[in-house]
C-alpha cells in the first residue's frame, strides 16, 4: 500500500493560463512527496500531457453551463473512489464543492485564490463574499497567491485571518538563463519585427478582464504620439480566448495589421520572451500573474497596470512601471519611454530579473506548500510558515 498521501486538484478546466502551470509546476516538483490527481469540471487542454505521467487520475467531470447537478454527484463518487487526504479548490468556480467534499468524507480541504472571476473583476459582489463566509467552515485553509488578496479575504469577505495563508506564485527562474542573451538577432520573428525594432510583448488570455482592447489603443497612440519611434515598434500578443474575433477587427480598424500580431496559445514562452524587449500587462484585475513573472525572470522591463497583486511584484521605477488601468494615455507613456531608452529597458530588466530570483523562485514555493500541507495533514517535522503579514487586520470570524 502506498504511504504517500493523496491531494485531489479540483479547477474548472486544465488548459493554458498562469493558475494552471502552477497547479502543474506543484504536483510535478511533490510527487515525490505526495500522490496527485486532479479533477477539471469542464476538461482538459494540452497541458495535461505535463502531468500525465505522474498523476493517479485525470478526470474530467463534464460539467454542463449553469448549475449541473448530477456534476455534483459524480464529483462526489469520485471523490468516494479515489479516497483523498486533502483536496485543494481553486477559485470561486469550485468554491460551492466544499459541501460535497465533506460529504465525500474528506476531512481536509484547501481554497486557492489565484484571482478574481471576470465577472467580479474588484471583488465586490456581494453574492460571491457571502459564498466565501458560508464554505469557510467547511475549508482548513484559504490560500491567497498575492498580499492584495490576502488582505481581500480578511478585511472585505471577512474570512478568519488565520485561516488565509499567503503564498506567492513561484516559477522555475532557470528556464529563462538563455534569455539574458537575446541580443543576438531574432529568429522567430525576424520577419515581423527585423533589426532596430523595439519588440514589445503580452502574455494573457484573450478575455475582456485582460483590456486587450485598451492595449491596442495604447499601442496606436504610441505609434502616432512618440516622435521618430512610429517605424520601429511592434506588438505581439500571446494567448487565446473569447475576444480574439473582436481584437482581430480592432486590429484591423486601426490599420495596425502589420504591426500588432495576435499568436495565440504557445508553449514555447522563454524562447518567445527572449526575442522582446518589453513586456506589458493592461488587466483591470489581477491576481499575481505568472506571466509577469516569466518576463521579469527573462530580463524584461514591464509596463503594467496597478491592480491586485502587481504591485508586490513589479516595483514602480526599479523593475518597471505601473499605470492606472484602463488608461491608454499613461500605458502608452511609459511603453514609449522604454522604446526611446535602450539603457532603461536593460537597467529594469537586470533589476526585474534579480528580483523574481531573490523573492519569486519555485523552490520558495513548493516549500510553502509543503508546510502548508503537512501541517494540514498532521505529518511530522513540517515548518511553520508566518500565515499573516503586517498589516492585516482581523474582522468577523468564519
Amino acid at each position: 500500500m502506498n504511504d504517500k498521501p493523496l491531494i485531489v486538484h479540483v479547477l474548472y478546466r486544465l488548459d493554458t493560463g498562469g493558475m494552471e502551470h502552477i497547479i502543474v509546476s506543484l504536483i510535478n516538483a511533490t510527487c515525490d512527496r505526495y500522490r496527485h490527481a486532479v479533477i477539471a469540471l469542464t476538461g482538459f487542454g494540452t497541458l495535461r500531457s505535463e502531468i500525465e505521467d505522474v498523476v493517479t487520475t485525470c478526470l474530467s467531470l463534464e460539467k454542463q453551463p449553469g448549475k449541473d447537478w448530477p456534476c455534483y454527484f459524480r464529483f462526489w463518487r469520485a471523490l468516494r473512489a479515489l479516497k483523498p487526504d486533502l483536496v485543494q479548490t481553486y477559485n470561486i468556480g469550485t468554491l460551492d464543492l466544499a459541501p460535497v467534499v465533506k460529504l465525500a468524507g474528506v476531512h481536509r480541504l484547501v481554497h486557492a485564490e489565484h484571482g478574481r472571476d471576470v465577472t467580479d473583476p474588484w471583488g465586490d459582489n456581494r453574492k460571491y463574499h457571502r459564498l466565501r463566509r458560508w464554505m469557510a467552515p467547511l475549508i482548513g485553509r484559504y490560500v491567497a497567491v498575492s498580499a492584495d488578496l490576502q488582505h481581500w479575504l480578511v478585511d472585505c469577505v471577512r474570512i478568519r485571518p488565520s485561516k488565509v495563508t499567503y503564498i506567492p506564485n513561484g516559477i522555475d527562474t532557470g528556464r529563462f538563463d538563455a534569455s539574458r542573451g537575446r541580443r543576438r538577432p531574432r529568429r522567430m520573428f525576424s520577419d515581423f519585427a527585423p533589426p532596430g525594432t523595439v519588440l514589445i510583448g503580452n502574455v494573457a488570455r484573450l478575455d475582456k478582464v485582460k483590456d486587450h482592447a485598451g492595449l491596442i489603443a495604447a499601442f496606436m497612440l504610441l505609434r502616432d504620439e512618440v516622435d521618430g519611434n512610429s517605424g520601429r515598434c511592434r506588438l505581439i500578443i500571446a494567448g487565446g480566448g473569447p475576444q480574439r474575433e473582436e481584437l482581430e477587427r480592432q486590429i484591423a480598424q486601426l490599420g495596425l495589421t502589420e504591426t500588432v500580431r495576435l499568436l495565440g496559445n504557445r508553449d514555447d514562452v522563454a524562447q518567445w520572451l527572449a526575442e522582446c524587449d518589453v513586456f506589458v500587462l493592461s488587466s483591470i484585475a489581477e491576481g499575481m500573474p505568472v506571466t509577469l513573472l516569466e518576463a521579469m525572470a527573462a530580463g524584461l522591463p514591464v509596463v503594467a497596470t496597478n491592480v491586485g497583486g502587481i504591485a508586490s511584484v513589479v516595483e514602480d521605477g526599479v523593475t518597471g512601471t505601473l499605470v492606472s488601468a484602463g488608461d491608454p494615455h499613461a500605458l502608452a507613456g511609459a511603453l514609449g519611454a522604454y522604446v526611446a531608452d535602450e539603457q532603461l529597458r536593460r537597467q529594469h530588466g537586470e533589476a526585474g530579473r534579480t528580483r523574481v530570483a531573490a523573492q519569486f523562485d519555485l523552490s520558495t514555493m513548493v516549500a510553502a506548500y509543503v508546510a502548508l500541507y503537512d501541517e494540514l495533514l498532521g505529518r511530522p517535522g513540517y515548518a511553520v510558515q508566518s500565515r499573516m503579514r503586517p498589516g492585516v487586520t482581523r474582522r468577523r470570524e468564519n
